[in-house]
């Protein structure tokens, strides 16, 4: 029997993430960039659909046992996702250099108030 189709969720925090990552790359790089960037994106998100525990465990978040977050690189960014139930979940779209443990505590914190 086959696996049941997995819902495909992305966060609105990782749409913001990519909107972020997409006015930096114009502004920075320009537009063939972006269209490089954007269509690596749409690569790895359909990878992560197709083979979800593919990614690994990234390590700022290994200290989490049972949580079920993952990462898989694009290009020079990182998407942090979580397979929870029948959904993958897109927390993250960040790039490589970001530190993220301080984009998380700021986001963490952020969603509390």
């Amino acid at each position: 029997m086959g696996q049941a189709k997995l819902k495909f969720l992305i966060l609105d925090e990782a749409q913001e993430d990519t909107k972020d990552l997409r006015r930096y790359i114009l502004k920075s790089f320009g537009a063939q960039t972006w269209k490089q960037t954007s269509a690596e994106l749409a690569v790895t998100f359909g990878n992560i659909r197709q083979f979800p525990q593919s990614g690994y465990v990234p390590a700022e978040l290994a200290d989490f046992g049972g949580l079920n977050f993952r990462e898989a690189l694009s290009g020079q960014n990182r998407v942090i996702y979580e397979v929870r139930d029948d959904t993958i979940y897109i927390h993250v779209v960040t790039d490589t250099r970001r530190d993220l443990r301080t984009l998380l505590q700021k986001r963490l914190l952020r969603s509390r108030w």
